[in-house]
């Protein structure tokens, strides 16, 4: 079962990314170690970075257009073939170690996100800060 891919995913990272955005930014250590680039889409925000990003109270949120990613020959796939994992960024041929590119064009909008020390970032006044910025589409 295939599980289509929004038109917008999202990458969480703690550092802002440079304004303006390069055309191609540089890979975390863990995309580089993995293979491919994490991503998630809008549902999956609260979540992963509860998990991943406890102990950080702000996050930087880059809304990326899988329209043009996929313009551009990347590959997306689900962590687990589409039933509930999230989705990752191939290069042209899909396999890892191929990298599709993140950076101006296919980065279409950032998000500076805070919570307080004692929040959560799934807390619904947490995400609730986002004011809707959080969306599969248009």
């Amino acid at each position: 079962m295939d599980r289509s891919v929004p038109a917008y995913v999202y990458k969480i990272t703690v550092t802002s990314p440079p304004n303006p955005l390069p055309h191609t930014l540089p890979l975390s250590d863990l995309d580089h170690k993995d293979g491919f680039i994490h991503l998630s889409n809008a549902s999956q925000i609260p979540t992963t970075s509860s998990l991943y990003f406890p102990s950080h109270t702000t996050l930087y949120l880059l809304r990326i257009s899988s329209v043009v990613a996929r313009e551009e020959g990347s590959v997306f796939k689900w962590l687990d073939e589409g039933r509930t994992g999230c989705v990752h960024l191939y290069g042209a041929d899909g396999v890892k170690g191929e990298f599709g590119r993140l950076g101006l064009g296919t980065v279409v909008d950032v998000k500076e996100w805070k919570r307080s020390e004692g929040q959560k970032w799934n807390d619904g006044e947490v995400v609730g800060s986002l004011n809707g910025w959080l969306k599969d589409s248009e």
